[in-house]
């Protein structure tokens, strides 16, 4: 970074980018998602459903939101132009990736605590009294900080594809290929030998990340019932975005603007 221009300074100037709406989407998105969904299933005297699915279920939706507002982070510049400006104040570059890594966990953590504790218990409101969970059933304060911190991840994913492709609709097509349509893809081409190998690809370890583990193995969405552990997907989360960031940071050093 030139003389005088602090990481502080960098992140202050990542953070003055964002928009109040950025967030508040995120917060009554899954709310009102869960209440129609709620709404829907009473009225259908629905049965009771999994507390993977009461926590999770609308994850994918989640992460797509999610997803966008992190590779945006980094297209828009790019696609503006303003990230030649950036880059001409922080010739290092690696700082802006990080500090926009760091500004998105920063807004979209406490973002999501409350959409995914709010879509819970609005869930839970509009489910029929025999059939109803509480933050106190178990496994259930596991699940939501698990859901938060799979849905981050995915964020910081999303932020690594922009980087590297630097197109929103590029890394918008990659992410969703990535996390909704080449698990469905490989759960019917691969034959049931190699199925063991799905549960490490990133749709499935980040779903893996909140299941619960009271309940017998369960399905997520297209998630088959050979799930990680909690723990082994996380981990093997942490794998994957570390891999996609640290991609991402040795291409910005190298490649032209």
């Amino acid at each position: 970074m030139t003389s005088g221009l602090t990481f502080q300074h960098v992140l202050r100037s990542e953070w003055t980018k964002l928009s109040p709406a950025n967030w508040a989407v995120l917060i009554a998105l899954p709310v009102v998602f869960s209440a129609l969904s709620a709404w829907i299933g009473h009225a259908n005297h629905a049965q009771a459903t999994s507390a993977t699915l009461s926590v999770g279920g609308g994850f994918l939706l989640f992460a797509v939101a999610i997803g966008v507002f992190g590779l945006t982070m980094m297209t828009s510049e790019f696609q503006s132009g303003v990230i030649r400006a950036t880059f001409a104040a922080i010739p290092r570059r690696l700082p802006v990736l990080w500090a926009k890594a760091i500004v998105l966990v920063v807004v979209a953590t406490p973002a999501l605590l409350v959409a995914y504790f709010g879509a819970f218990l609005t869930f839970q409101a509009f489910t029929d009294s025999a059939f109803r969970l509480s933050l106190g059933d178990p496994g259930i304060l596991r699940s939501l900080f698990g859901a938060v911190g799979a849905t981050v991840a995915a964020g910081l994913m999303a932020l690594a594809l922009g980087t590297l492709l630097r197109s929103t609709a590029g890394a918008l097509s990659a992410y969703i290929l990535l996390l909704v349509v080449l698990p469905s893809v490989l759960m019917s081409a691969l034959p049931v030998s190699f199925q063991g190998a799905l549960p490490y690809f990133p749709t499935l370890a980040l779903q893996g990340m909140f299941r619960n583990t009271s309940e017998a193995m369960v399905q997520v969405g297209s998630a088959p019932d050979v799930m990680l552990s909690p723990g082994v997907s996380s981990a093997v989360v942490l794998g994957w975005v570390i891999l996609l960031l640290a991609w991402a940071a040795a291409l910005l050093r190298r490649r032209d603007v």
